[in-house]
């Protein structure tokens, strides 16, 4: 289940949510099995987060990082990840 902390941070929006993990660096964002579908994340620093499980179907990741994301069981049907940093994810 995701951390609700993390949930609502993210729900703040891209701006607000890149602004707060860049003022926590080592915190890795729990975001398992949470219901992003459709949802614009452009951008959004998703580096390191443990979103298993999650839906993404057809949520915008446009150029969003997901370097080193946890994505075991991840439905990415339809989202659009044109310029999205998948390394080591």
């Amino acid at each position: 289940m995701a951390n609700p902390h993390h949930l609502a941070k993210l729900q703040e929006g891209v701006e607000a949510w890149n602004q707060w993990r860049r003022e926590n660096p080592d915190l890795r964002p729990h975001l398992r099995a949470a219901d992003l579908s459709r949802v614009d994340l452009t951008g959004a620093n998703l580096g390191g987060s443990h979103l298993g499980e999650a839906s993404l179907f057809s949520a915008s990741l446009n150029g969003a990082s997901l370097r080193g994301a946890n994505l075991i069981g991840v439905d990415l049907s339809e989202a659009e990840l044109s310029g999205a940093d998948l390394t080591g994810a």
